[in-house]
């Protein structure tokens, strides 16, 4: 299914530094404006803790989200603060109950993004696509995101339904 322009939001591939929730404001406040949001894509820009947790906030209000293409958005950032963005965003996709796509590729997160994004993982059923290419996850990565896919699984079929991923 194709999604209507006016329902996307892009700041793709700007080459933006947003490390404070004032960075990052001007692009919430024209984000909160698109009503009916289905797509974002942060692509191409690096983004700090701070302005990870203002940008969680306003994502959390858009229950029609169905894309969020947020690969390559932690580049020349500090391990722990890339956790800590990691784990702000994906609070706030977990509540999203029409998002199937995700996409957190080339943000080099290894080991903690996976864990960062674990409980996300577990709880958000209705997920299709996962793009976790170019992470640097390791093999414990690999665990942690494995494990949490499967208590993704055993949550499905204790609802009674197929797992979507």
């Amino acid at each position: 299914m194709a999604i209507s322009a006016d329902r996307i939001y892009s700041l793709e591939g700007k080459g933006l530094k947003l490390t404070t929730a004032a960075d990052i404001e001007p692009y919430l406040g024209e984000l909160r404006a698109v009503e009916s949001l289905e797509e974002v894509r942060l692509n191409g820009n690096t983004i700090g803790a701070e302005a990870a947790k203002a940008l969680a906030d306003v994502l959390r209000t858009k229950t029609t989200l169905r894309v969020a293409t947020l690969h390559d958005i932690f580049t020349s950032r500090l391990k722990e603060e890339v956790k800590e963005s990691v784990v702000a965003i994906c609070a706030a996709l977990t509540g999203l109950p029409s998002l199937v796509e995700v996409n957190l590729s080339d943000n080099a997160f290894g080991p903690l993004g996976a864990e960062a994004m674990a409980a996300f993982l577990k709880s958000h059923t209705g997920l299709q696509v996962l793009k976790l290419n170019n992470n640097g996850l390791g093999i414990g990565g690999g665990r942690t995101i494995a494990g949490a896919l499967l208590e993704c699984r055993a949550a499905c079929e204790e609802q009674g339904k197929q797992p979507a991923l």
